[in-house]
């Protein structure tokens, strides 16, 4: 698909396709679109016929009788122009693609809704029209013999500006909304994997894979042997019932020009039965997608290579399967994580923790500026905040907060939830230092305590529970059924925010 960006005359936009916007209840076209006066006269006549208001999710079909300037025109619905943000274009943008989609569009001119008073600039109003086209386009049809439909033949799509705003800007915006959206398609790709296919070993294959060809990046990978040299009891404990092997990841982005470091660490656990506490049937169905954390740090990989930020990068995920095997861990054992502090095991389907507790423990040896994990880790956070909403718990406030900020930008809702020493009780053992399970109440939270005992003192950590937006099932604007991708592009934007700006 080619992106171009450029500043075009209403009346100059020519395309198979029109794609443009409007506000709600407004009488003209946004972003200056309604210089063209056929063009909205056009609109104004159709969306009198068809009652359009300019609602979000709303989209105004227009078929112009001359074939000028195009031979539709589509018209999305922004909601009120006083609650505008680069969201609701995304999310009007994925509307349009869906439209595109269906009736097999192959040319499309976006008219962005930019103006000198936009509370959006044109970078940003160009990422976010890009980032929802492309997110909506996303398919998996890999394993469909006779897959509904044929893949899009969209070729080219055109970013037009009719104001005095940045051309350069709408094509920075345009190319990096490419690249959040290529990376995140991937970390879809490996989410909607099969798990006999998405095992530990292809996880650290598609890591390598990131890695290849690539001089700001290298990588190590840890087997099940230098594991146990290094003792990494948690992610040992946790594959001992699985016939794949486990294994450990360490990425490395390294930018001369960076001033700080950061950790991103992922959960992998490729699927998970539950292990001898093994789940009721609905409980494992979609439990493919509880190596999302680390999905997601490959796809954070896949964009540093051409974003290239003045920063230096640390990804690391612990991948294992936990099945219900033979010689699986049993509740009541004790499993001694990297770092030499002791865990009593009360279920064994709180095994995230155990795998991410030696991830911590190896990051926190690497001396970061601070760490950020991404997991699938509790039921619980759904409960608390629905499929929509991820928690973030931290020990470093700002840190919390810059996350938080970044997702916003995103349009990837997060939400803090505190850390509560006091429920540090629920998780004491009398025979280890602590448990790995402090019951039903407040699950999210002494999950969130029991991973702080593994990170080194002083670093700043967060941890993002992403168990509710990792995977969906049914489709919404621009995140097909299925993997998500959550948490890539709100890691760039954070990662681009602590760099700072590039020249």
């Amino acid at each position: 698909m080619k992106l171009i960006a450029e500043k075009v005359k209403p009346r100059q936009a020519v395309a198979d396709t029109l794609a443009l916007f409007a506000f709600e209840d407004a009488k003209t076209l946004a972003g200056g679109w309604a210089a063209d006066r056929r063009l909205e006269k056009r609109y104004n006549d159709a969306a009198r016929d068809e009652d359009f208001k300019g609602k979000e999710k709303s989209v105004l079909v227009i078929y112009p009788e001359s074939a000028k300037p195009a031979r539709r025109i589509l018209v999305a619905g922004l909601g009120k122009a006083a609650a505008f943000d680069a969201e609701k274009l995304r999310r009007a943008s994925a509307a349009i693609a869906n439209r595109i989609k269906a009736i097999d569009g192959k040319d499309v001119t976006f008219g962005l809704p930019l103006d000198r008073r936009a509370a959006v600039p044109a970078r940003e109003q160009a990422q976010a029209a890009v980032e929802g086209l492309l997110l909506a386009f996303y398919e998996y049809r890999k394993y469909k013999s006779k897959p509904n439909g044929s893949p899009s033949k969209l070729a080219r799509v055109r970013l037009a500006i009719t104001d005095d705003g940045d051309a350069a800007a709408l094509k920075e915006g345009a190319e990096r909304a490419r690249i959040f959206a290529e990376a995140t398609c991937l970390t879809r790709d490996l989410v909607n994997e099969p798990p006999s296919v998405c095992t530990p070993k292809y996880l650290a294959t598609a890591a390598e894979e990131v890695a290849k060809g690539a001089d700001s990046i290298s990588i190590k990978v840890i087997d099940e042997k230098e594991a146990k040299k290094l003792g990494m009891g948690g992610l040992l404990g946790v594959s001992a019932g699985s016939t794949e092997p486990p294994r450990f990841v360490h990425l490395t982005y390294t930018s001369p020009e960076a001033a700080s470091t950061v950790a991103v660490l992922g959960k992998g656990i490729t699927f998970d039965s539950g292990g001898l506490c093994i789940k009721p049937a609905d409980g494992m169905l979609n439990m493919k997608d509880d190596m999302s954390g680390a999905a997601a740090v490959i796809g954070v990989f896949k964009a540093l290579r051409e974003l290239k930020p003045r920063i230096n990068v640390h990804g690391i995920f612990a991948a294992s399967e936990n099945m219900p095997g033979g010689s699986a861990y049993k509740t009541r054992d004790v499993l001694t994580a990297m770092n030499g502090k002791t865990m009593e095991i009360i279920n064994t389907d709180a095994e995230g923790r155990l795998v991410l507790s030696d991830a911590l423990s190896y990051a926190s040896k690497l001396k970061p500026d601070c760490i950020v994990d991404l997991a699938t880790l509790t039921g619980a956070c759904v409960v608390a905040l629905g499929p929509e909403v991820s928690g973030i718990f931290g020990t470093d406030q700002p840190l919390v907060d810059k996350l938080i900020g970044a997702g916003k930008s995103t349009g990837e809702k997060i939400w803090q939830l505190p850390l509560v020493d006091e429920y540090w009780d629920m998780i004491k053992s009398d025979v280890a230092d602590m448990k790995n399970s402090g019951g039903r109440w407040g699950g999210s939270i002494t999950a969130a305590l029991f991973l702080k005992e593994f990170v080194g003192e002083g670093i700043p950590w967060a941890h993002i529970d992403i168990a509710g937006p990792a995977l969906t099932e049914s489709s919404q604007p621009y995140k097909p059924a299925g993997g998500t991708g959550v948490g890539v592009r709100t890691i760039l934007r954070f990662l681009e925010a602590k760099a700072g700006p590039s020249d």
